[in-house]
């Protein structure tokens, strides 16, 4: 059986663990644009929209919570990769729609990002990069060198979602401005 390197295992579960406490933080930060948002998929009952908001926070900071330890590592990594599958279903079920100009709810706090088939992908993406945290690891132990290359990579890991987010904003913006 094949097992991943504890820096590698490492990396994926802190720079998920990452994503989705911030993804929480930003949801609760402006909680009424959140359930805006989810209820502009028109997949839950508006009745239950506060329930489901409140159930993905708690689910998205469990996640957070749970991944950086390996004793609940697996557990960490599954919700976070069923949540991603979640996510990729609800904007693919909506894409199908031809409901595209729904904010995705997944940003910070006073931003908009329309939904489209590239977060589907990314999505399916992240989640099976994650399943990857719930392989079995070598035996070594991480040296000091190894936990420099965690943050390094962790950090660049961040500011490449950052920049790519921000590249796709730009993007949608520049697409909206050029349309007659």
């Amino acid at each position: 059986m094949y097992a991943l390197d504890p820096v590698v295992s490492t990396i994926i579960a802190l720079g998920v663990a990452l994503l989705f406490g911030a993804a929480a933080l930003h949801k609760l930060k402006d909680w009424s644009r959140f359930r805006t948002a989810l209820a502009g998929y028109g997949l839950v009952p508006s009745s239950l929209n506060p329930a489901a908001a409140l159930s993905f926070v708690a689910l998205e900071s469990l996640t957070a919570a749970t991944l950086p330890f390996t004793g609940s590592r697996r557990v960490g990594a599954f919700l976070a990769a069923a949540l991603l599958v979640s996510y990729a279903l609800a904007i693919f079920i909506n894409l199908l729609r031809g409901r595209t100009s729904i904010d995705c709810g997944c940003l910070g706090a006073g931003q908009r990002n329309r939904i489209g088939g590239w977060m589907v992908i990314r999505n399916l993406g992240l989640a099976a990069a994650t399943f990857a945290a719930t392989l079995p690891t070598t035996g070594r132990s991480l040296t000091s060198l190894d936990v420099v290359t965690i943050v390094g990579a962790v950090l660049t890991l961040a500011a490449l979602y950052a920049a790519q987010d921000s590249l796709q904003r730009t993007a949608h913006a520049g697409l909206g401005s050029a349309r007659p």
